[in-house]
């Protein structure tokens, strides 16, 4: 338990530090360090709960994306502002550890095993950053396409109205 709680306040810290890296706005850093303790969070739930390292990862990055575009909705900014510093528990560092040092050792069939679970972690991490970018993007258009047709229904109305007027 101690563990996942140091974890989560690593996570928070690394994404934190990123944010520094990047030069984000100050108040945005805090930001950025939720997303990354969320996203650690939810990854060791989701360990708690199945095997799959694919199922694991998509998990995790969904909820990081949507973490990300309902902040960068709150704070007016990009959602990549706040996605690349609540990924980083996300990236599989010592499973590419273990593909090099088992390709340098010679182990291939446990660099293949290796590999295929950096895949596995990857491609989750992928769909689920595709699937709330989608969702957000229809969404958005969808939310402005009725402002659109709102406003185009507005200047018949004030358009008829004048013509009337003028009869």
């Amino acid at each position: 338990m101690t563990e996942n709680i140091e974890l989560v306040v690593f996570s928070f810290l690394c994404s934190f530090g990123l944010g520094i890296v990047f030069r984000m706005n100050k108040k945005c850093l805090i930001w950025a360090g939720v997303g990354g303790a969320l996203t650690r969070i939810i990854y060791l739930l989701m360990i708690e709960a199945t095997d799959m390292i694919f199922l694991q990862n998509l998990c995790s990055a969904i909820v990081a994306a949507l973490f990300a575009e309902i902040m960068a909705m709150n704070k007016k900014v990009p959602s990549t502002v706040f996605l690349y510093p609540s990924i980083i528990p996300l990236i599989p560092g010592g499973t590419l550890y273990n593909i090099c040092v088992n390709i340098i050792l010679g182990n291939q069939s446990e660099a293949l095993s290796y590999t295929w679970q950096c895949f596995l972690a990857l491609g989750g991490m992928c769909l689920g950053f595709v699937l709330i970018s989608t969702f957000t993007y229809y969404r958005k258009l969808y939310f402005m396409g009725r402002n659109i047709e709102l406003k185009i229904k507005k200047y018949f109305k004030k358009l008829f109205a004048k013509k009337a007027d003028k009869s």
